[in-house]
């Protein structure tokens, strides 16, 4: 499915939305733009006075928006606690990172209070729209896990298939980075490439296809696959790039947005709800789509 194809099949379900540390500009641009185009609502989670002050700045008319709910907070962890509570108790359907590290609001969704872990596995996943690619691409896990080892791998994969499987990806195709296409025992992530498919297809399970280890431009181009001799179905045809570790996933993704031009969709998966979840630094359009992305996943 491409990029865009996802987006242009909105979810006509009444969605709120609840966002932790929103009073800054380039999170209420998308923001407000969904409140204007979708059947939304959002509830702003930040100081008072800042949040008043910054939407009557941007449009009077959103100080006494219907759906637009504002709720005091005078810390980033109390702004996380009160964000995550609001889709733990049913209020919102999905929870957004505003201006706020990403450890203070995944340490709020990780409190058992408020319950919205159910397979105890959280992983993050980017979906790219490269310029050169004939489809959108995933990227996992590029800022949640550190150094996952072949368990926790198997997870980020079973978490990357089950979110293709929402986009209606219906056989996804699965890559296994690494920087050689041969098992080298020098290079931890070819062995673990290997364990994993292992793993995976002993398990029966035949709802995606693995292969690894795989270089990046094996993964996503025929003709280097082909100037290879590497005679696989994931080459070239990739849907999923699952990276070995944080620094290579975190180093690729913004290598892709700043050098590469990419678009981005991002969020955090395998949670009770969508966790809207980019960089601070991300553009306005990377974090709208990233809430529409979240939004897809729910219908």
């Amino acid at each position: 499915m491409e990029f865009d194809e996802i987006f242009n099949q909105p979810n006509h379900k009444m969605i709120a939305l609840s966002i932790s540390r929103a009073a800054d500009e380039t999170i209420l641009e998308p923001v407000l733009k969904l409140v204007d185009t979708y059947n939304i609502s959002v509830h702003l989670i930040d100081d008072e006075t800042r949040l008043t002050g910054l939407l009557g700045t941007m449009d009077e008319r959103y100080l006494d928006h219907p759906d637009i709910y504002i709720h005091g907070a005078q810390s980033d962890v109390e702004a996380a606690d009160k964000a995550a509570a609001l889709v733990a108790d049913g209020t919102c359907d999905i929870l957004m990172k505003g201006a706020v590290s990403t450890s203070v609001i995944l340490k709020a969704v990780l409190n058992n209070a408020h319950g919205l872990v159910y397979n105890g596995f959280l992983s993050h996943v980017a979906l790219f729209d490269l310029p050169n690619y004939h489809k959108g691409i995933i990227l996992t896990d590029a800022a949640m896990n550190i150094a996952p080892g072949i368990k926790e791998k198997i997870s980020i994969i079973d978490n990357a298939v089950d979110f293709a499987h929402s986009l209606d990806i219906q056989r996804p195709k699965v890559a296994l980075l690494s920087a050689v296409e041969k098992i080298n025992p020098k290079i931890a992530s070819t062995v673990e490439s290997k364990d994993v498919i292992q793993s995976i297809y002993n398990g029966n399970m035949r709802e995606f296809i693995v292969d690894g280890p795989l270089q990046y431009d094996l993964a996503v181009s025929k003709e280097a696959a082909a100037a290879k001799n590497i005679d696989s179905e994931v080459a070239g045809d990739a849907d999923i790039l699952v990276a070995p570790q944080i620094e290579a996933g975190n180093i690729l993704y913004k290598s892709l947005v700043y050098s590469a031009g990419a678009r981005v969709a991002a969020m955090i998966v395998g949670a009770k709800v969508p966790i809207v979840l980019t960089s601070r630094a991300d553009s306005a359009e990377d974090k709208y789509n990233s809430i529409c992305l979240a939004m897809k996943s729910l219908s």
